[in-house]
């Protein structure tokens, strides 16, 4: 067990231990963050989140955590803006002189990063959330940027201070320089918070897709594999999500309603209930080209639902292909509408599919299990801040 007690001293002054969130968006941190900055909370960290503040401010701060708004625009990558946010983000780690500050996903890390270079350093940790559109297969052309992400994740790392995570063994190998990196596998969901139904109706077999409607994470490819597995078995797909104009590979709200009017394909918009969106499902679906750590699949796994899924960085992190469910070649629509069809067609291969990845959630991404490990690594930045 940790203890909460730690702090830094200097000239024989306590001095309280600040922790600062940096990520782009605040629906993205009260989505995957709240379990871990609560328990930092909790171990005598005062929180801090500097991110773009839209829907979800009041619920970051209804949790007593401090919110410093930062007007960033992910689909933006014009130097003059990248470089005022730089320069913004420096005057804020100035102002709070964290501690420890955890940056989230790719560009906050670059941008706190490089800005934390112009300040009292910190203790850091950076956290790979996915790779996602620079690392796709089909994006070979976008090589060099890969290179000159590599090189200023080197420039940043500080070495003791500095700690890299990743979601997957996938992505922390595209990084071999990095010496100071572990893998998390995720962030951890309470087990309490989805639960597995028990009464599941027989008929239609519900395949749900649940995330951001992106072409990145295979929609279209979705919506084939189920058109060809109905042609056998009475089977329906509900896609849940919204689009998200701030990524590249968003698809518009006109394309999601013209699949509704597909037989037996519905675009049902936000979830407003995660757990209740996954007790409609009999089948998870998830055709990303690449992921960091699906929460959509962990949620799945959490509910008792067996998956399907590439076989992709990310995905294949969770997916224990013929035990929680199946792992089909990348873009090989025929399979996976051959692995839906066998799960539709089987109630006890689902149930047991299902059992067996509600087990792997409890041991390996529910928050006791997740959250003591990055709580592991704030401390070890304190104490190597504590001996200097």
């Amino acid at each position: 067990m940790i203890s909460s007690q730690v702090d830094i001293r200097s000239g024989g002054h306590a001095q309280a231990l600040r922790l600062v969130y940096v990520v782009t968006e605040d629906w993205f941190f009260v989505a995957h963050f709240l379990p871990l900055a609560r328990a930092a909370r909790k171990a005598g960290f005062e929180i801090v989140v500097v991110t773009r503040v839209t829907a979800h401010g009041k619920e970051i701060e209804a949790e007593g955590f401090r919110i410093v708004p930062l007007v960033a625009d992910r689909a933006s990558f014009g130097v003059v803006k990248l470089l005022s946010t730089v320069i913004r983000l420096r005057s804020i780690l100035a102002a709070e002189s964290p501690t420890v500050v955890h940056a989230i996903a790719l560009k906050s890390i670059i941008l706190s990063g490089l800005a934390a270079i112009f300040v009292r350093k910190p203790g850091k940790v950076f956290s790979v959330t996915g790779l996602g559109y620079l690392w796709s297969d089909s994006r070979r052309f976008l090589g060099p940027f890969r290179l000159i992400v590599r090189q200023i994740l080197q420039l940043i790392s500080d070495g003791r201070k500095a700690i890299f995570t990743f979601e997957n063994d996938d992505d922390c190998r595209e990084f071999p320089k990095l010496k100071n990196r572990v893998v998390v596998g995720g962030w951890g969901i309470n087990s309490s918070d989805i639960v597995p139904r028990l009464d599941r109706p027989q008929a239609p077999i519900r395949v749900v897709y649940l995330g951001r409607m992106l072409r990145a994470k295979g929609i279209e490819l979705t919506v084939q594999a189920v058109e060809l597995a109905r042609k056998k078995a009475d089977i329906q797909l509900e896609l849940w999500g919204t689009p998200d104009p701030g990524n590249l590979t968003s698809l518009t709200e006109e394309e999601l309603r013209d699949f509704s009017l597909r037989d037996g394909i519905k675009w049902c918009g936000r979830a407003g209930d995660i757990a209740e969106t996954w007790h409609r499902a009999d089948i998870a679906i998830l055709l990303s080209e690449r992921e960091g750590m699906p929460r959509s699949l962990i949620e799945a796994a959490a509910a008792a639902v067996p998956m399907v899924a590439f076989d992709v960085p990310g995905c294949r992190a969770i997916v224990r292909h013929e035990l929680t469910g199946f792992l089909l070649p990348k873009d090989h629509v025929a399979a996976v509408a051959d692995a839906i069809l066998m799960l539709a067609q089987d109630d006890t291969l689902r149930e047991r599919m299902g059992l067996e990845a509600r087990n792997d959630f409890e041991q390996r991404f529910s928050t006791h299990s997740v959250v003591p490990k990055i709580m592991d690594l704030y401390f070890e930045l304190v104490r190597h801040l504590k001996m200097q």
